[in-house]
């Protein structure tokens, strides 16, 4: 891939590939469809794992120790087991503009018909909201399976010495799985920057090309119309040394090779 990203390799003119350096690569800032996707990738990167963390942490708590937490439990990582290709087909549905249930239920507030899939300032709210929905059970189950694992003696003495409902979410409860959440965001991160599979379901990148995400550009480009390998070559470098650099600033800012137990830099 590297080594083709320095050839004009386009299917479509024939085989034949020419070296052209760096162009590939010099190509992508000027290119307006790649800057939207990059917009797009950061917007819906940025929303996503804010929302699904604050969702996740919520619902946690609201399921904590509550009447069928088992019930609750099972039931909240439901869409997560979801394939996406099922839960694309029911969002479009969910979606549809004349029969969908969305504009349905927004109708009994007042709200008129809003065409999610076909209007380039709601599809991308629509994909936020659809991860968002498949995502956040991911969250709640780290974020869940650590509260849990805090021990009830520490609970019991902090409640004992008079501390509130809120207290022990402030001050105990998230102090001590924050380790957890930032092994949770850095997943979804890395998850987010790659989003392909909602996209391809969903909206096909459309209307236009308004909810392209990055990896589903260098799939239009590399298999889909443009057929330019080299090109799509390009792209996909410049997505790895971004995820690489990104996760390896995490890893050392946010001292993860500690929380995993490792030495950042050491041979495992």
């Amino acid at each position: 891939m590297i080594y083709i990203s320095f050839f004009n390799y386009n299917l479509a003119s024939g085989a034949n590939s020419t070296f052209s350096g760096l162009y590939n690569y010099l190509r992508i800032p000027l290119d307006p469809i790649a800057q939207g996707s990059v917009f797009f990738t950061i917007f819906i990167t940025v929303s996503g794992l804010a929302a699904e963390i604050l969702l996740g942490l919520a619902i946690a708590f609201l399921v904590l120790d509550a009447r069928g937490e088992k019930f609750f439990r099972m039931a909240i990582i439901i869409p997560m087991m979801v394939p996406m290709a099922v839960s694309g087909m029911i969002w479009r549905m969910l979606y549809n503009t004349v029969y969908g249930p969305v504009n349905y239920f927004l109708s009994f507030f007042g709200v008129g018909k809003i065409s999610w899939l076909g209007d380039p300032a709601y599809a991308p709210l629509a994909l936020l909201i659809t991860d968002i929905w498949q995502w956040t059970p991911f969250m709640f189950l780290i974020f869940y399976s650590g509260i849990k694992s805090i021990s009830p003696t520490l609970v019991e003495s902090a409640m004992v010495d008079g501390a509130s409902g809120f207290d022990l979410i402030r001050y105990i409860r998230i102090p001590l799985i924050k380790d957890l959440i930032v092994i949770g965001a850095l997943l979804r991160t890395i998850d987010l920057l790659k989003l392909f599979d909602t996209v391809y379901m969903i909206t096909g990148g459309g209307p236009g090309t308004s909810t392209y995400s990055y990896s589903y550009l260098i799939y239009v480009v590399g298999f889909l119309t443009g057929i330019n390998l080299g090109y799509a070559s390009a792209l996909s470098v410049v997505l790895l040394i971004i995820v690489t650099v990104l996760v390896a600033l995490l890893i050392k800012l946010l001292k993860i090779g500690q929380l995993l137990g490792l030495e950042v830099g050491e041979k495992a």
